[in-house]
């Protein structure tokens, strides 16, 4: 940030500092050490899992609606046709991704957050509309 100074102050705490200062001593047990504890881990790494399927889904639904607009925007035919299937292909992406996260969720025993698979302008029009694109992959996929 231009013109901005950073000064010292006398005082080591300023609004809404969440620090904490005291001595240390020579010896002093760690008050962390049970924290790492083996079922810490692995819940750790079963969250980490969650996150990288909410992240596939969030961009999945972004690819779907750039895709959706660009199907709705589309003069030319042939192009049309094209991004159509393009669609379809993704939005089955996406709901196979649902289904894995779900799935996930459900075997490990973890609370699904639909607030982290929002993304922004994705209503229930948007939604539908890739539900539908998803069937039809499926049908003329034949299963």
């Amino acid at each position: 940030m231009v013109g901005e100074r950073w000064t010292v102050s006398a005082e080591p705490y300023k609004a809404n500092c969440r620090h904490s200062f005291g001595p240390y001593y020579e010896g002093q047990e760690n008050p962390y050490k049970d924290i790492m504890t083996a079922d810490n881990i692995r819940m750790e790494k079963l969250e980490q899992r969650q996150r990288a399927l909410e992240r596939r889904v969030r961009k999945t639904k972004r690819e779907v609606m750039g895709l959706q607009e660009a199907v709705e925007k589309c003069q030319d035919e042939t192009a049309k046709f094209e991004l159509q299937q393009a669609l379809d292909r993704k939005s089955y992406l996406l709901s196979r991704q649902n289904k894995a996260y779900n799935d996930f969720c459900k075997q490990n025993g973890l609370r699904k957050q639909a607030e982290r698979l929002q993304i922004a302008r994705w209503q229930r029009e948007q939604a539908a509309k890739a539900r539908g694109a998803a069937r039809r992959y499926q049908n003329a996929k034949g299963g």
